[in-house]
């Protein structure tokens, strides 16, 4: 998994106290820091667990996007034609 996440308690001077955040991030080093179904569930549950909390959540985004490919369940959502099936160099 290329993610992870955190609940922190953040000192500021607007909440010398601290206060709960969640921050999120992906590892740019692992497949581009693109997003996978393990890297959605964990995004997922970190979130549902700042809104159940009512904290602010975080994300330090360095990624590629979606890993499509990885995704049998979208493969044949997804259509692709080329310019030239000989050279998909050239889009």
């Amino acid at each position: 998994i290329g993610m992870v996440a955190w609940k922190i308690i953040l000192r500021t001077p607007e909440y010398p106290a601290g206060r709960e955040v969640v921050f999120i991030g992906n590892d740019i080093t692992i497949k581009g820091g693109s997003f996978g179904t393990t890297e959605d569930l964990l995004f997922d549950k970190a979130s549902k667990l700042a809104r159940a909390k009512g904290i602010p959540r975080i994300y330090i985004a360095c990624n590629s996007g979606a890993r499509i490919g990885g995704v049998d369940e979208l493969k044949s959502l997804v259509k692709v034609s080329w310019v030239s099936k000989d050279d998909p160099m050239k889009g």
